[in-house]
């Protein structure tokens, strides 16, 4: 169980609940993960926390084993639907991040589901213990004033934690990329949409602070997907609390839903690269489409920008349509004529061959270095929250967010992450690679 607007907001009542199906019989076999289900719940006048039973009640996720992809289903004012497929995801996102004449948008109409689901499978995005904003045994949901009916709380007797769902979550993502039926499908698109997720993001996770920010540990740790690619260096970073609570003071820090708190129920919740975008990937290099040097040379551009880096994402448009055996020299050539930033960048790390995976991992991890050493001033861990905050902006300003069907933060009006006032200069931020915000 989530709450959509936050964890220390229940009494809203919008929670959403999902169920796990599971079957075995002479006559029916359901595997875990093949059929996943989540209602709404809503709030009635007199306090009880209900079964949302008008408009969207009942949204509905099962594998097909026939196609080999996901089917999507919404039960509407007692109506039973179907949506689409994981291919109709595909069709609905043919032109995200690509070239497009100026007048037609990034997605496609075929079914809402592509709005969040843009990879075609499950979808958790605080995928990442501790689960912001889900309920865990460790730490349950709070009710506040709401009074569960009887079939809510029927439910709630058997609420597991958030990780059930992550686990399935994360193995939907591999189930599709090795689904000879998806990977068929595939097989039938451009090399620049196969290889967007290298690109650009296409989903995107949320990752945060392990610890309750009410517990005030004496320290915050930063997750370093927010610094660098976690595929060429992983080591978080520590900040003192001190200087993190003096940042959320200084820039206004606060959750407009839940009035007085000045941050997440987890200190630092950042976006990060989504892990089903990984998977993706390296499923690419498994095929022999490309390898983990070109992985490596392209997450090298903008390498302090993980996620929303808009020169990486730019080359995508530069890719050629179709692979082969000759697509990287192809490349290269493009590359060479491209008057777009990064180009330069890009064509170096495919020619330089200096420039390859263990350089890059180098890179990284001393940036994370540098950042750990200047984690203890706290000038340095203000910059950090006011990129931090941009990136979280950044979100929404994706070409992500802009299926008018559906909102990659499931709705476009729901506060996800801490506001903050922005103060001085409205520059764009960046970070170098001795982790200063300039």
């Amino acid at each position: 169980m989530v709450n959509f607007v936050g964890f220390h907001n229940p009494n809203a009542g919008a929670f959403f609940i999902f169920e796990i199906v599971s079957a075995s019989s002479s006559t029916l076999t359901i595997q875990r993960g093949d059929l996943v289900f989540g209602h709404f719940t809503t709030a009635t006048g007199d306090g009880r926390l209900v079964s949302n039973q008008s408009d969207l009640t009942i949204e509905l996720i099962a594998w097909d084993p026939d196609k080999e992809f996901y089917n999507f289903y919404e039960l509407v004012s007692g109506r039973w639907f179907y949506r689409g497929d994981s291919k109709d995801v595909l069709d609905d996102i043919q032109l995200l991040h690509r070239q497009r004449p100026t007048s037609q948008g990034a997605f496609g109409q075929r079914l809402r589901c592509s709005g969040c689901h843009l990879n075609g499978g499950l979808l958790q995005k605080e995928l990442a213990a501790p689960h912001n904003d889900w309920f865990v045994k460790a730490r349950p949901l709070p009710l506040g004033t709401m009074k569960p009916d009887a079939s809510i709380k029927e439910i709630l007797t058997d609420l597991v934690d958030a990780q059930e769902l992550a686990d399935l979550v994360a193995a939907s993502s591999r189930r599709l990329a090795d689904s000879p039926g998806y990977r068929k499908v595939l097989a039938g698109r451009s090399l620049q949409e196969r290889l967007r997720p290298l690109f650009c993001p296409v989903e995107v996770n949320i990752k945060s602070d392990t610890e309750p920010f009410d517990d005030r540990k004496p320290t915050v740790r930063i997750p370093s997907g927010f610094f660098v690619d976690e595929r060429l260096a992983k080591v978080d970073v520590s900040v003192q609390r001190q200087s993190y609570d003096a940042a959320l003071k200084k820039l206004g820090s606060r959750l407009p839903e839940t009035p007085g708190r000045i941050d997440a129920d987890h200190a630092w919740l950042a976006p990060v690269k989504a892990q089903s975008d990984i998977v993706a990937v390296d499923a690419l290099v498994e095929q022999g489409i490309i390898d983990r040097e070109f992985v490596a040379d392209v997450l090298a551009v903008d390498l302090t920008n993980p996620v929303f880096a808009g020169t990486r994402c730019g080359l995508l448009k530069a890719v050629p349509a179709e692979g082969g055996a000759d697509f990287v020299g192809r490349f290269r050539e493009q590359l060479r004529t491209a008057k777009v930033p990064g180009a330069a960048e890009l064509l170096s790390n495919l020619t330089d061959p200096q420039r390859n995976a263990m350089a890059y991992q180098k890179e990284a991890s001393a940036v994370v270095a540098e950042c750990q050493k200047r984690a203890s001033d706290p000038a340095t861990v203000l910059d950090w929250l006011r990129l931090l905050a941009q990136r979280r902006a950044e979100v929404s300003a994706s070409e992500i967010s802009t299926n008018k069907r559906g909102h990659i933060l499931e709705d476009p009006g729901r506060i996800v992450f801490p506001m903050t006032t922005p103060r001085g200069a409205a520059a764009r931020l960046a970070l170098t690679p001795t982790c200063q915000v300039k």
